[in-house]
């Protein structure tokens, strides 16, 4: 039952008390001759008059709640004027009875207050309560109060179990709306695995249910009747103008980019769709979100399969078709290189130098193309990484590349030689042409569980975020004279090993590459 219905009904009920307990009063003074209150009872019925015509006007409840009572306490102030004795300051109890039953906590404490006040001034500047009247008198007003109270709680108990008993079979009706279609609606809303959420037209949420919560953290505590946002800032304008077409009647299926409530951020499938009422009008909005990361990684994944397969197609071909051509191609180049009569030398130089870049491509195109099988056996690994660290000796000087190394081994596992040097020796490159101006190249290796995690950490500008989930990308590449392989190739070889092969990198600390291998007991 609504509240402003609940309390119209209590309004109309102690109303009727009051006039019913003011022509008791009036009536009592003719059988009771030691005390005879007319002003107090005259009130109650001029009183009376008056709300019981304000109960059928627009005046609203709440407000004539508010005059019933200032009525009531105002005729206990007159009583108190016309009683022989203080006992009748137990009725001030009465008006305060009277506003807890209508559940309302400030009519309570400002009647409470106000009682409080009415006391004091009585006892203080008036010296009402210094008077004790007979004990006849006393017995009287003990008895209406008792009467009074009685009266009060016992008809509003009466009066108002009907209401309770149409409010249980209203809630009774709505356990059974569950297999209307409004249930099933409802059911559907909370049951949706999408996300949910409704929105009014500022934009407020006023309404979500629990996938939401699950997928972008906001509880309903937290976000109802607020402007949350669930998409990054700099897609905010592109937002709003969504949202403004769809307050107009238009829908949207788009794929975006979202973000949670702790800032994640994750592509989504959104459908926004205004919400009609009977006459065909906007009244609210709804979006309905999907989180497609999955969906996306296995995109990402086949993409790279693609691109994989492809190298793999083509390397096929260029190993016999370009290598054989090729290989005329640079002897020719090298004796016109080597002929000292020879007038562009640098231009033969150049020549062979790209040659020597295609035959590099062709070769890791080779590594895609075809299955390993290698022959493992069991590597020193710790050994293996020093080789590797002595090799590009000359270049770290060249390059003012200062190498702390903490290689402490021996590491044994079972691997094919060449194929590590391979991952290392790609690991080191780019660690040099990441120190462009020099820098510190920090390599360590310890094992950890049965696996042995070698790092290297280099001092250069490092990887931007978006970029780094990138360089293991066929044919991606930053690089002038880059293929774009690398890495991939690299990656391959550790997990053929049974490893793994990661990248940690920040724009301001540089990037940090990590092979994790299995090692072995030494046998």
């Amino acid at each position: 039952m609504e509240r402003s219905l609940i309390t119209r009904k209590r309004n109309q009920l102690f109303i009727h008390l009051f006039g019913f307990g003011s022509l008791a009063h009036l009536v009592l003074n003719y059988f009771v001759d030691f005390n005879a209150s007319i002003i107090a009872p005259i009130f109650g019925m001029l009183a009376y008059s008056a709300l019981f015509t304000l109960l059928y006007t627009k005046l609203p409840p709440s407000r004539l709640r508010f005059a019933i009572l200032i009525a009531l306490n105002i005729y206990i102030l007159i009583l108190q004027f016309e009683s022989l004795s203080f006992i009748t300051a137990i009725y001030f109890i009465l008006p305060i009875v009277a506003a807890s039953l209508y559940n309302d906590t400030r009519s309570l404490l400002a009647l409470s207050l106000l009682t409080i006040t009415e006391v004091i001034v009585l006892t203080v500047i008036f010296g009402r309560f210094q008077s004790n009247g007979s004990l006849e008198y006393i017995y009287v007003s003990m008895l209406m109060f008792f009467g009074m109270v009685m009266l009060l709680t016992i008809l509003h108990s009466v009066y108002f179990s009907n209401y309770w008993r149409q409010l249980e079979l209203r809630n009774a009706s709505m356990e059974k709306a569950l297999t209307s279609k409004e249930g099933y609606l409802d059911l559907f809303f909370q049951a949706a695995k999408d996300a949910i959420a409704v929105f009014d037209f500022e934009g407020r949420i006023i309404a979500i249910n629990p996938a939401f919560v699950q997928l972008y953290g906001w509880t309903a505590d937290s976000c109802l009747g607020k402007v949350i946002p669930l998409y990054p800032p700099e897609r905010a304008e592109e937002a709003e103008r969504r949202a403004a077409k769809v307050r107009q009647g238009e829908s949207f299926t788009l794929e975006t980019e979202d973000i949670k409530q702790d800032g994640t951020r994750f592509p989504a499938q959104i459908t926004l769709s205004p919400i009609f009422d009977s006459n065909g009008e906007v009244i609210a909005t709804s979006v309905i979100s999907r989180d497609i990361s999955y969906r996306k990684e296995t995109e990402r994944m086949l993409l790279q399969t693609e691109k994989l397969k492809m190298a793999g197609e083509i390397a096929a071909g260029v190993a016999h078709e370009i290598r054989n051509p090729m290989t005329v191609i640079s002897g020719f180049v090298q004796m016109m290189h080597s002929d000292p009569n020879h007038r562009y030398p640098n231009y033969t130089s150049l020549m062979q130098s790209e040659l020597e870049r295609i035959n590099l491509i062709i070769s890791e195109f080779l590594i895609l193309a075809k299955p390993q099988a290698p022959q493992k056996k069991q590597l020193d690994i710790g050994k293996i990484l020093d080789e590797c660290i002595f090799l590009f000796g000359p270049e770290f000087v060249l390059h003012h590349i200062s190498v702390k190394a903490d290689v402490s081994g021996p590491f044994f596992a079972e691997g094919e030689e060449h194929h590590l040097k391979q991952v290392f020796i790609n690991i080191l490159k780019n660690a040099i042409e990441a120190m462009e101006h020099g820098g510190t190249l920090r390599i360590s290796a310890h094992p950890e569980t049965a696996t042995l995690k070698i790092r290297f950490k280099d001092d250069g500008p490092g990887i931007p975020p978006q970029l780094a989930e990138r360089v293991f990308e066929p044919f991606y590449t930053t690089k002038a004279t880059g293929t774009g392989l690398g890495l991939l190739i690299s990656q391959k070889i550790v997990q053929e090993h049974g490893g793994s092969l990661a990248i940690a990198s920040s724009e301001e600390q540089g990037a940090c590459v990590i092979v994790t291998l299995p090692l072995k007991p030494a046998q």
